[in-house]
């Protein structure tokens, strides 16, 4: 199982991802969500969604696996003048004691072994937004056979959640807007 080294932490927000991956469609669509308290974007490496995320909700839990990418992040939001994001190292889940408005899952599915356990705990969200690779050969990003299929994705999706909404924004990716209700 590959994880996204740190040493190469400045790829997740170069022009390259900028233009394979752009930002707009993602906050067109967090845009429209109504509840806009707390969000989670587990795996958040960089920010690259992070930082979106802290301009819509009025809290953001940027959840990040590795102590060094953690601190990047740290940088790179004081940098940037984020004060709303509070960072948790962990590659589990969180119990939270409160109500989640949005989990966000963006290109770190493929990465964990009990993706769909993590699926299953994102229900204490109102909403979830599942980016990942499709599974197609590329130059770049992870290996062909970590990917998960769109349409595996999907099926697990909509055995969890009551309404599955797909986007074409990407050409190398999915993307799925769930919720329970």
């Amino acid at each position: 199982m590959h994880r996204f080294e740190a040493e190469k932490a400045e790829e997740l927000i170069s022009e390259k991802r900028k233009r394979i991956q752009p930002i707009e469609p993602f906050e067109e669509v967090i845009g429209s969500i109504e509840d806009k308290n707390t969000a989670v974007d587990f795996g958040a490496g960089i920010g690259y969604f992070t930082v979106p995320l802290s301009k819509h909700f009025k809290r953001v839990f940027a959840i990040e696996a590795q102590e060094e990418m953690a601190e990047k992040l740290r940088k790179r939001l004081k940098m940037l003048g984020v004060e709303n994001v509070g960072i948790i190292i962990s590659d589990k889940p969180i119990d939270f004691d409160f109500e989640v408005s949005l989990i966000l899952f963006a290109n770190v599915l493929h990465e964990v072994e009990n993706w769909r356990e993590l699926l299953e705990w994102s229900r204490i969200a109102k909403h979830v937004i599942v980016i990942d690779w499709k599974k197609v050969k590329t130059d770049f990003g992870p290996p062909l056979e970590e990917r998960i299929g769109e349409e595996e994705m999907k099926r697990v999706l909509n055995e969890i959640f009551k309404n599955v909404k797909k986007f074409d924004f990407y050409k190398y990716h999915y993307f799925f807007l769930c919720s329970k209700e």
